[in-house]
């Protein structure tokens, strides 16, 4: 039997605390999708869509997509 040495500390079990920060973290998106399914806030998805659609006719419109945009409306 190996002698231990006094200067290491004894090996044990990794806790559940020192478990949980080795995972990986979720995603923004997953984290999110998360959060709506577990506290019914359905209703936000209409609204971030409508606002995700709107974001990108505005990057539309800096590009050469703008004339087509434009007669959307």
């Amino acid at each position: 039997m190996k002698p231990t040495d006094p200067q290491q500390p004894p090996q044990s079990a990794p806790s559940e605390f020192e478990q949980a920060g080795q995972e990986q973290a979720p995603s923004l998106a997953a984290e999110f999708w998360l959060f709506i399914t577990e506290s019914k806030k359905w209703w936000m998805i209409p609204i971030l869509v409508v606002m995700g659609l709107v974001g990108v006719l505005i990057l539309l419109s800096a590009t050469g997509f703008a004339p087509f945009i434009y007669t959307i409306f």
